[in-house]
């Protein structure tokens, strides 16, 4: 059994990592070109997530990347004081999503995952012995495909699947 997973951002890292680490052979198809990227469509890393992290021994490595918030305010005047999570992040972390990218990156390389940068997918073909993923370079087969490509999914738009509004 093998893997396709297309995009590198943190959906797609955290599962390629996630299967390697399960044995399963994993290439990530990014259209991007190979390099930490300096987008940032997140800004805070919340408990639960820090608790995922933690799992996968990546927690501590990401803390210091970032400001530990203790208080919010909601509406701009109300103090919520989340100190008192019952975690061990009991904390909103205000770091790039890059800092998450890097360590989860890391630690799929570090676990063999297979990277191919500038590499888009121009479509998909299924059949019983797997999937076949069309690229402008040609294709690349698999037992499966999962989409991790944002809001504009060759994947999804391949298979006919719509984004869901206000998601």
């Amino acid at each position: 059994m093998s893997v396709i997973v297309v995009g590198a951002g943190p959906t797609g890292l955290l599962l390629a990592g996630d299967l390697a680490a399960a044995g399963v052979p994993v290439t990530v198809l990014e259209k991007r070109e190979e390099g930490v990227s300096n987008l940032s469509r997140a800004f805070g890393v919340h408990a639960r997530t820090l608790e995922l992290l933690d799992a996968r021994g990546l927690a501590d490595d990401l803390v210091p990347t970032g400001q530990v918030i203790g208080e919010l305010r909601l509406f701009g005047s109300i103090p919520f004081d989340i100190t008192q999570l019952p975690s061990r992040f009991p904390f909103l972390l205000v770091t790039p999503q890059y800092e998450v990218e890097k360590l989860l990156l890391k630690r799929a390389h570090d676990l063999g995952v297979v990277f191919r940068y500038g590499t888009e997918v121009t479509g998909l073909r299924q059949d019983g012995d797997g999937v076949a993923v069309a690229t402008g370079s040609g294709e690349f087969p698999a037992s499966y495909v999962v989409g991790a490509d944002g809001v504009r999914s060759a994947v999804r738009s391949a298979v006919g699947l719509p984004f869901p509004a206000g998601c």
